[in-house]
């Protein structure tokens, strides 16, 4: 068996500097809980649970003396209002690149222009966004929706970071029909673009292509969608006891890839388990 690993595998900017912040407080001995959890990576949000960083669902949970860690995901400006009005310390671990489309939407907003967002509505990344952009902001996340829309005859278009981009694109050619005042900025995060490029071409030669990361993140599930239209033996598994063995054969040539809240202690768990198959 040959094993082939993504350069662009694992951990983004963005999330490994949400963990780095986590882990900073704990080899400092500061009380700290995040928002929501760190990260869409059950294995690793159970790995800071035991060191002693749980998660809350809302500022009022947080316990006197606790610091606050905001995720890489972002959050609307209230939840900024709420922590200071209880004196809540806050690390913001928001990844620099959303809180650029923060300040982008804000911005815009404050003419009372709306904002459109395309992505999908319940992510964390996109709820966040939308608290930004003032009162008048539309989600989409497909063209279908769109048709279905009036729409004012201005507006700025961003998207989700980690939508691929030829969704991006099949979504913005329906606004560009209805909207004729258009201001777009293609925030797609260049290492999503990367790692779903890399993820086209690893596919694409391999005979089983492993794609490693939390079921319920966003990214790794496009990852695995853009895999198993060029791999048909493509796996999705949050850790090395999911691998398919049985699937794998000794002459196959198997390809590795992560989401970008795959941490490397995970990613380099599996290439080892993988590794000793047929050793």
């Amino acid at each position: 068996m040959k094993l082939v690993i993504g350069k662009h595998a694992g951990f983004c900017f963005g999330v490994k500097r949400a963990a780095e912040e986590a882990y900073k407080c704990l080899d400092a001995g500061i009380a700290c809980v995040t928002l929501g959890p760190l990260i869409h990576n059950p294995q690793e949000v159970e790995r800071l649970r035991q060191a002693g960083i749980a998660s809350v669902d809302s500022p009022a949970k947080v316990k006197p003396g606790e610091t606050l860690i905001l995720r890489s995901h972002g959050v609307a400006p209230e939840i900024y209002q709420e922590a200071r009005e209880r004196g809540i310390p806050v690390i913001d671990a928001t990844c620099p690149h959303v809180a650029a489309i923060h300040r982008l939407v804000r911005e815009y907003s404050e003419s009372r222009d709306a904002v459109i967002i395309v992505g999908e509505a319940d992510h964390p990344e996109v709820r966040a966004i939308a608290g930004w952009a003032g009162s008048t902001v539309y989600i989409f996340n497909e063209p279908e929706q769109v048709r279905r829309t009036a729409l004012p005859g201005r507006a700025l278009v961003v998207a989700q970071t980690t939508i691929k981009r030829e969704r991006f694109e099949s979504v913005l050619e329906e606004i560009r029909l209805k909207v004729p005042d258009l201001t777009v900025r293609n925030t797609i995060c260049a290492a999503t673009s990367q790692r779903q490029e890399e993820a086209e071409k690893l596919s694409a030669s391999a005979d089983v292509m492993i794609v490693v990361g939390g079921h319920n993140s966003s990214n790794t599930n496009k990852l695995y969608e853009t895999c198993r239209q060029r791999c048909r033996r493509s796996y999705l598994i949050e850790t090395a006891d999911e691998i398919p063995a049985e699937a794998i054969g000794e002459t196959d040539t198997v390809a590795l890839t992560a989401g970008a809240s795959t941490p490397q202690w995970l990613l380099n768990e599996v290439a080892e388990r993988l590794n000793s198959l047929f050793s």
